[in-house]
């Protein structure tokens, strides 16, 4: 009966194959991916919600699978500092500030559960890289000592410096 009803409207069948090829093409160019990738759960975007909103407007936050990565660009100016080590003195001091707004501002119990947290800290003429475990920036929290923080800082967090 339906291929009956199929047959005498020959326009609905195409217009319904049609349809089919449409929607198998929108899965393939994998429009909705980044929807579906949203709706998984895992720690890194646990932890990001958040974090999301609270970060200012210059940086960018993204998972790699379940590694966090946060993109900081700074307004630091090298022309404001006297000589190098003053300014590379103050883009250190504004990542590691960056560092305990992340642990402070995040869900402390998703933060230790990500494997990998990168902060890309960017400015004019110079990049720092900086890596750390997501249960060793958690423990940034915590801390409340700057010399505390100073020294978990030398111990957990690997740091790479690129000049432009």
């Amino acid at each position: 009966m339906l291929l009956k009803k199929i047959m005498a409207n020959p326009i609905l069948m195409i217009g319904i194959l049609f349809l089919i090829i449409f929607i198998y093409q929108i899965k393939n160019k994998g429009i909705f991916k980044d929807r579906i990738e949203n709706l998984q759960a895992n720690s890194c975007r646990s932890a990001l919600i958040m974090l999301d909103k609270r970060i200012p407007k210059t940086w960018t936050t993204s998972c790699n699978e379940n590694n966090m990565s946060v993109k900081i660009a700074s307004d630091l100016r090298r022309e404001s500092y006297k000589d190098d080590t003053n300014y590379k003195a103050s883009m250190y001091r504004e990542l590691a500030n960056s560092l305990v707004f992340i642990s402070k501002n995040s869900a402390n119990d998703s933060l230790e559960r990500v494997p990998w947290v990168v902060v890309l800290f960017e400015s004019d003429k110079m990049g720092i890289s900086a890596r750390t475990q997501g249960s060793h920036l958690a423990r940034f929290a915590t801390l409340n000592n700057s010399q505390m923080i100073a020294e978990h800082l030398k111990a957990s967090v690997e740091v790479k410096e690129a000049f432009k």
